[in-house]
């Protein structure tokens, strides 16, 4: 099991970080002391950044080995895109919900990346500024499902989709799961990402 450590000043952040990962976590209240942790194995970080951390700091950690979140008072995308770059794990409001918290944790632990959906909305529109190569990705989509993926390529989220194709939110997902496997992707970007590099056979 991979050791869990918190770097965190504000005590309400810390008191749902432990309820989140009741597992002995490793409390650091001095960034530098990060820095001198000897680790067997990667390590998951909790990092709640304010202004005194830096992102070469950040990056180090990463370099180290931490599976790192990373956790803003303020959090924006521009912010996160440059962390994501520097091989973080996950970002994410640090008054966010225990819920999506709790998710972000066991998606990272999992060995995946946690991108909140302002993010994933962001890279998405960043992939699709350039004018689609090919339409063969249609082929195998049924026509609700193609202005599923229209949506998608968008930035809309399942609830901006369902009122602009009249169904229910509970559709889109059935819809967006039909989509993923005869496209054989596992997520929006990876989606987003496969459509735009579409070469036609």
């Amino acid at each position: 099991m991979k050791q869990t450590f918190f770097y965190v000043q504000d005590p309400n952040v810390l008191k749902t970080w432990l309820e989140v990962c009741p597992d002995k976590p490793k409390i650091v209240y001095n960034i530098d002391d990060l820095e001198q942790q000897a680790l067997d194995q990667s390590s998951l970080l909790l990092l709640h950044k304010t202004k005194d951390v830096s992102h070469q700091q950040i990056a180090h950690l990463v370099e180290k080995g931490f599976d790192t979140i990373v956790f803003s008072n303020e959090p924006n995308t521009e912010d996160s895109i440059a962390l994501f770059k520097l091989g973080i794990r996950g970002f994410l409001n640090a008054y966010s919900a225990k819920a999506v918290i709790e998710q972000a944790v066991s998606t990272v632990k999992s060995g995946n990346v946690w991108l909140g959906q302002n993010i994933m909305q962001a890279m998405i529109q960043a992939i699709n500024a350039k004018p689609e190569k090919s339409d063969g990705w249609k082929e195998s989509l049924t026509e609700r499902e193609i202005q599923v993926c229209e949506a998608v390529l968008k930035g809309q989220n399942n609830k901006q989709i369902a009122e602009k194709i009249f169904v229910t939110e509970r559709t889109v997902k059935a819809h967006l799961h039909n989509i993923f496997q005869k496209i054989d992707v596992k997520d929006r970007l990876s989606l987003a990402i496969k459509i735009q590099n579409w070469q036609d056979n």
